[in-house]
């Protein structure tokens, strides 16, 4: 009988995710203003490089769910690691916008591998009653990478390759900790899935399974835009400057301090269950979309820094929210392949976030970043209307 973690699993569970997503994924946008200089990279290549990781996530978390069924999850979060690992490091040490492209392409492999296993370790080590709990704390570890990232930007501003050798340094010890702490799973007793050999193409045309793909793509696109250039519009624009308590705030270093709120306020995910159980699903999404649509609407529309602080505070809270209920939405719709249906939901979040910045490369040069922000966030509201209309159905999401 495999013993359950519960709350131990928080701890590495929370750092690979920071990892894989916090690092791995968004700190390139923070990143932005350095690499366009250090490479002499056009707003075009530098969304097209961001397109970069999350189609390496894409490929990989496809074939994730292939083999899904033939490797110990454990195995797997522990190869994410070590890639997010060698990734950061190709990143510190690039000296040509193809060593970087190389780097962010590795980095980006990690959610698909890491991030991947969460649901079915969650749901094979921790006990049935707490389960949700532990997944939305967990995933707050996306807030808890951004958090990190923006103080080690701001203390190694003039020497940003050492950011990335810590960023790499925090990953190494995140997959050592994992490796401590989760144990090996039995082939015989992976989570609830025994089923995954009988999947498919009809396992995910179901209706309302099919509106849930649909929505975490479009999701992935207006969600995109904000991780991938929130930084640059900020830091390139003389407007978005201030002084507050005689302290002379420039773009640059409100751009850093903006990204540092985003990361505090998304640690309001952990209550995610406690929210979704309140409302339903269905509901909370609703509302998170709003939120995420006025946050990136408010970023593109002001350059108050007492707006840009409230567009962080929204987007950081609503984003973990929203991905949070992603996840149990999926979870209660793919009950009997439980992995592979988290899996391919967030693989389908990603292939919208792999367009999203696609999209920019190709309307950037034409309509100008704050144009293209106005359009993320229609998009971002436009999710309401994808919902279904019986909200009651999903008025208590099952356990």
């Amino acid at each position: 009988m495999i013993r359950k973690l519960d709350y131990a699993l928080v701890g590495p569970g929370l750092c690979i995710t920071a990892t894989s997503y916090g690092l791995c994924r968004y700190a390139y946008g923070l990143f932005i203003p350095i690499f366009r200089e250090e490479f002499n990279l056009s707003d075009e290549a530098l969304a097209y490089i961001a397109s970069i990781s999350y189609a390496s996530y894409f490929l990989v978390a496809l074939l994730g769910i292939y083999i899904s069924s033939k490797m110990d999850p454990r195995k797997s979060l522990l190869l994410g690691g070590v890639t997010a690992v060698v990734g950061m490091m190709l990143i510190a040490t690039a000296f040509s916008p193809a060593m970087l492209v190389l780097g962010v392409a590795l980095a980006g492999v990690t959610p698909g591998l890491a991030y991947t296993p969460i649901s079915e370790l969650v749901v094979t080590l921790v006990s049935p009653n707490r389960q949700r709990s532990v997944y939305a704390i967990i995933n707050s570890g996306t807030s808890l990478g951004v958090l990190l990232s923006g103080p080690v930007a701001i203390l190694f501003e003039g020497v940003w390759r050492w950011s990335w050798v810590g960023f790499s340094g925090f990953a190494l010890l995140a997959t050592l900790w994992c490796a401590w702490v989760i144990p090996k799973i039995p082939k015989d007793r992976k989570a609830q899935d025994n089923s995954s050999g009988s999947i498919t193409i009809a396992t995910f045309l179901h209706p309302e399974r099919l509106r849930l793909l649909v929505i975490a793509f479009v999701i992935g696109i207006a969600t995109s835009v904000y991780w991938t250039f929130s930084v640059d519009l900020i830091s390139t624009s003389e407007g978005k400057s201030g002084e507050v308590f005689g302290t002379v705030f420039n773009s640059e270093l409100v751009a850093q301090l903006f990204w540092i709120v985003v990361g505090i306020a998304g640690f309001g995910g952990m209550f995610a269950g406690y929210v979704v159980n309140r409302m339903g699903i269905v509901p909370a999404v609703a509302l998170f979309q709003i939120g995420i649509a006025i946050a990136t609407a408010l970023l593109a529309s002001t350059d108050h820094i007492a707006a840009i602080i409230l567009s962080a505070v929204l987007f950081g809270a609503f984003f973990v929210f929203v991905a949070a209920a992603l996840g149990m939405w999926s979870l209660s719709l793919f009950h009997d392949v439980p992995a592979v249906g988290f899996g391919f939901t967030f693989l389908i979040l990603s292939a919208g976030q792999f367009i999203g910045p696609v999209l920019t490369a190709n309307l950037v040069g034409s309509i100008g970043l704050q144009s293209v922000f106005f359009l993320s966030a229609v998009v971002a509201g436009s999710i309401v209307f994808l919902l279904p209309l019986k909200l009651q159905f999903y008025s208590r999401a099952k356990s």
